[in-house]
């Protein structure tokens, strides 16, 4: 599995396209992380592409460049690019991952695509690649259809093999789509103003309200495009962010958990301890003392 996606040490619920007798499809997968280690890295020959329904995360590429994935995005890898996934980017994450190649002429069997159809999507594909790309409405839609199908997928059922054909390539279409819509559903200023306050104090206890008067707007408006921009409440947005800062302290420095709890934002450090267990699968402590 980590084939599909290299930053997460769990994965679950892997079909692959020999099971569906879909050549379009080498393998799909519903991923959920909690914590991860970068590993060797790695290409394929295939497109790979991750929809990220929760979460965030992050890839970074052989030509030096690092790509982030916010939740509610999307990103296409093309074939050969050597990628691996960076170590510890805000879990937990939770992704559907495919392993696709519309260029072999046995890629339209059990599928509703024509030739041209299939040289269309790789065109696109390959012009879109490395772009986080917001998923509408639809392809959000799609995207927890695909999860839940993969989730529950039974080879017995035949039924289920060709919903599962249908959802895939409904998907593909649809993110091929997006890649050459305009491009409506980018940050707002709004967003960056939330983001830029919320980064620049981490280290002090204040409300949403505060957030959204620096965001110029209301409380909902701010949750409203805030989500539909990152795929995270800003209330999380923070809480991740103050446990990245922690995880740094923990490992350059040798101040007690307590002080960086108070210092990273937290009102006491059994709140901080649950909040860091949440979002890394370990205690602060266990996660200073491990090697490496």
């Amino acid at each position: 599995m980590s084939a599909i996606s290299p930053t997460v040490r769990r994965a679950e619920h892997i079909v692959t396209g020999r099971v569906l007798d879909l050549p379009l499809v080498e393998r799909a997968a519903i991923v959920r992380s909690q914590s991860a280690s970068r590993i060797t890295w790695h290409r394929h020959r295939r497109f790979e592409m991750l929809l990220l329904v929760d979460g965030a995360t992050a890839y970074e590429f052989a030509d030096g460049r690092t790509v982030e994935i916010p939740g509610g995005h999307f990103l296409v890898v093309p074939p050969e690019a050597r990628h691996r996934g960076v170590h510890d980017i805000r879990r937990p994450a939770k992704l559907c991952g495919l392993l696709f190649d519309p260029r072999p002429r046995s890629s339209g069997k059990h599928t509703p695509l024509s030739t041209s159809d299939l040289r269309r999507l790789a065109a696109t594909f390959e012009a879109g690649a490395l772009r986080p790309c917001p998923m509408n409405v639809e392809l959000r839609r799609l995207a927890g259809v695909l999860a839940r199908q993969l989730t529950n997928f039974d080879r017995r059922d035949s039924s289920a093999i060709v919903e599962l054909r249908l959802t895939l390539c409904a998907a593909l279409v649809e993110a091929a789509r997006q890649l050459t819509a305009p491009r409506i559903q980018e940050p707002t200023m709004a967003v960056r103003a939330a983001t830029a306050f919320l980064d620049a104090n981490l280290g002090r206890q204040f409300g949403m309200q505060e957030v959204a008067a620096a965001a110029g707007c209301s409380r909902a408006r701010l949750f409203h495009i805030f989500k539909q921009s990152t795929g995270l409440t800003p209330n999380d947005y923070l809480l991740r962010a103050r446990i990245a800062r922690a995880q740094e302290a923990l490992q350059r420095t040798t101040v007690p958990v307590t002080q960086i709890a108070m210092a990273c934002g937290f009102s006491t450090s059994q709140y901080f301890s649950n909040v860091f267990r949440k979002y890394t699968g370990q205690t602060p402590s266990a996660f200073r003392g491990r090697k490496g």
